[in-house]
């Protein structure tokens, strides 16, 4: 009898809660190529980007706009970034999922979005341009690009998404360093035009390419290799379930954010959106601020991209084994005493000290975007997990609003160091809240009368 390759037939599969899955089918019949590669691309895509946020901080010291009103102006052009990088967020998901917008159309079209920041920095100093340049369009073009690449990954990865997840998030801060390294070293206000000319050259080309290679998976897809409903079930097999919990039902958006438990992971990602962009952006002023120098704020703000980026996919693993609840409430806690050391050790000018609390703060500071991801699909289900989580994530834009813009207006006072302790506090505060998170859907019960 002759050996055919024919790949199984596919089928719908459900599990005892209900949840249906689409098995049969490997990612090679789909795309051609094992679904690797569509995490490498997608890493590749926000790793271009990381540079607008991480970078900012360096590049205004290694330009000497460390003071004044010109500072103050160029830190609410950041600010504003972040409005609308995390306002793009949850309507990229609700185009892509309503559309059927594919990630390869999707990411492009945010590449040449996000090229316009460095561009509109390179050719003109007009405030007004900036804003549209680099607040707007490229505020928005770094949004789609984030939720698209975070999307697609989630999509191929259904088994593993706390991690992957981590992973293709953390690219932001690991692809800032060359860039944080480059504008240490060469960036001056006389070369400022040619360099900001070949950042925006290079997002456009990588991004846009890398963007253009991205393919999703078909709705409710799940790899051939594991048996969805023993999965849903076996702790032996998916070690996650033994400490987290799985949702009671399949939430919508609109459904979602009805709940007690998105109020209080909305309000935690405010708080720690807020304190993570604080220390990414005003860590090298502060730095420069207490009289160290141009290298030590490079290598505080390049070690904290790095684990931040890196931390990310080891807290989605941290979390698979010790609960996801848990291991936001101790990045938090990480965070808010790391924050609070920072100013320590700038107080008393220990640069060694500084460098090792701004890589904590950094590792903390990324862990709890894919801790807040998986919580959103364990509370509110699987189905439309990208689009709830959209919605939390434009809690972010409150964060940028509040980290980076509002501390502005201490630059001149030179207060900078309260701004720390409030966030250091806070984020402490914001550990405690963790214990508010409680899955919807359970019954209230009460007492006998």
């Amino acid at each position: 009898m002759p050996v055919t390759d024919a790949p199984p037939p596919v089928a719908e599969v459900r599990d005892h809660r209900g949840r249906s899955y689409r098995v049969g089918e490997r990612p090679e019949d789909l795309i051609g190529c094992s679904r690797t590669w569509m995490l490498v691309f997608a890493w590749i895509a926000m790793a271009c980007i990381g540079v607008l946020q991480y970078g900012f901080g360096v590049a205004l010291t290694a330009l000497h706009v460390t003071g004044g009103g010109s500072l103050t102006g160029a830190l609410w052009v950041l600010a504003l970034w972040v409005v609308f990088q995390a306002g793009a967020a949850a309507p990229t998901a609700v185009l892509s999922h309503r559309f059927a917008l594919s990630p390869g159309r999707a990411v492009p079209v945010g590449a040449v979005l996000c090229a316009a920041g460095p561009l509109t920095v390179a050719l003109t100093d007009d405030f007004a341009l900036a804003i549209v340049g680099y607040s707007v369009l490229s505020g928005i073009g770094a949004g789609i690009v984030y939720a698209t690449c975070t999307a697609t990954v989630a999509k191929w990865y259904p088994e593993k998404r706390a991690a992957r997840v981590g992973l293709v998030t953390g690219a932001i801060g690991c692809g800032a360093v060359p860039f944080i390294a480059a504008f240490a070293a060469i960036l001056t206000p006389d070369n400022r035009t040619p360099v900001f000319l070949a950042v925006g050259v290079v997002m456009l080309v990588v991004v846009a390419q890398a963007g253009a290679l991205l393919q999703d998976p078909p709705a409710g897809w799940w790899p051939l290799d594991i048996d969805p409903r023993q999965w849903a079930v076996d702790k032996t097999l998916n070690r996650s379930l033994g400490n987290n919990v799985t949702a009671i039902r399949q939430y919508s958006p609109a459904e979602a954010i009805r709940t007690p438990a998105f109020l209080v992971m909305y309000l935690i990602m405010v708080i720690a959106a807020a304190a993570s962009l604080l220390t990414a952006v005003y860590v090298p002023i502060l730095a420069i601020y207490q009289g160290f120098s141009l290298t030590v704020a490079a290598l505080a703000v390049g070690l904290l991209a790095i684990v931040n980026g890196t931390g990310r996919s080891i807290a989605g693993r941290l979390s698979d084994r010790l609960g996801r609840r848990q291991t936001l409430t101790a990045a938090l806690l990480i965070q808010g005493g790391a924050q609070l050391g920072l100013v320590y050790s700038a107080s008393v000018a220990m640069p060694v000290a500084f460098i090792g609390f701004a890589a904590l703060s950094g590792l903390a500071g990324g862990a709890f975007y894919p801790l807040v991801a998986s919580l959103v699909a364990d509370y509110f289900g699987e189905p439309s997990a990208v689009r709830n989580f959209g919605a939390v994530y434009s809690a972010k834009l409150f964060g940028g609003v509040i980290g980076i813009g509002l501390p502005a207006l201490l630059i001149g006072s030179q207060h900078l160091p309260i701004a720390f302790l409030v966030a250091g506090v806070v984020s402490l505060g914001a550990a405690v809240m963790t214990r508010l998170l409680h899955r919807p859907g359970l019954p209230v019960l009460g007492l006998p009368r």
